[in-house]
């Protein structure tokens, strides 16, 4: 059965209609108030003060923009030790005939970072001709075989021009190049850093013993080590490298006696050391197992 639904809705009598009117009529009254002359008078005050110092500020500006005065004529370098104010001063070249107010300074701040011995930079104006740059320059952790010779290397795998009349004693970083992508140097250096701070805190002059790290391998770093007697290629794995040195150190006289001709160890392995695995041009690749067990109350050996 069908159902209309406005047969659901009841009739309103007259009288009930009027109600529903005057209800419906019956809306609120909003009252506007005046603004007070004093108040009035305050507002038209301020914003005339404001377009006067808008109109001020906009007339000291172009005057700075344009006066000559305002015009850069020198670049103060600060934190530079082995980088050259020539290098930096030549960013600014296209700003020296303009005010200090138009250098783009975050511009100028990303092309002093292209310098490679800069790590960071600050550019800031000092009013009313000058430019002053300050930087933090890369700090270089190893020797690497750049494309002109030996160059040096930070711990960010970015190489460096060796400067003048300075010496630097480090070991040589084998396995990376220029021609390696930035991440890839990047990962390969976090693997020789790791090495020699492990070296360092256990208080090892790593230097004086290890003259090549290889790096090639992210998964083994192979340090040359030299005394007396020669140069040993050891294997020492990703981690726990001072440990595994101190094992190398403690038991390399008594593997000589056994072993004449060790040309590599390799430290990888728990509970085993593998002697000459590495094929040697004199030695045919033979695979001799040394078998250890370091005791921990074993006295600490120091570096040779």
């Amino acid at each position: 059965m069908a159902v209309e639904l406005f047969d659901e809705i009841p009739e309103l009598g007259a009288g009930e209609v009027s109600a529903v009117r005057r209800q419906t009529s019956a809306a609120p009254k909003t009252r506007s108030r005046k603004i007070p002359n004093t108040l009035r008078k305050k507002i038209l005050l301020a914003c005339g003060a404001l377009t006067i110092l808008a109109a001020v500020g906009y007339m000291v500006g172009r005057f700075a923009l344009d006066d000559p005065h305002f015009r850069v004529t020198s670049v103060q370098v600060q934190g530079g030790k082995y980088i050259t104010a020539i290098e930096v001063d030549d960013k600014f070249t296209a700003d020296k005939d303009r005010s200090v107010l138009r250098v783009p300074l975050e511009r100028r701040r990303r092309q002093v970072e292209q310098i490679p011995w800069v790590r960071s930079a600050t550019v800031r104006r000092i009013l009313p001709n000058s430019i002053s740059v300050t930087v933090s320059e890369r700090v270089p952790v190893a020797f690497v075989a750049g494309q002109e010779g030996i160059a040096l290397i930070d711990q960010d795998g970015v190489f460096l021009d060796a400067p003048k009349d300075t010496a630097f004693h480090f070991p040589v970083v084998r396995g990376i190049s220029e021609a390696d992508s930035p991440a890839s140097r990047r990962d390969k250096m976090r693997l020789f850093t790791a090495l020699m701070d492990d070296l360092r805190r256990g208080g090892l002059q790593s230097s004086a013993s290890i003259s090549e790290v290889d790096v090639q391998d992210p998964q083994d770093a192979r340090a040359v080590v030299s005394d007396s007697s020669g140069t040993v290629l050891v294997h020492l794995g990703k981690e726990k490298f001072l440990e595994r040195y101190l094992i190398y150190l403690g038991h390399i006289d008594e593997w000589k006696k056994k072993f004449p001709s060790i040309r590599s160890v390799d430290l990888r392995y728990e509970g085993q050391v593998v002697v000459n695995a590495d094929p040697q041009p004199e030695l045919t690749a033979s695979r001799d197992t040394a078998p250890h067990t370091p005791s921990k109350s074993t006295r600490k050996p120091q570096a040779h």
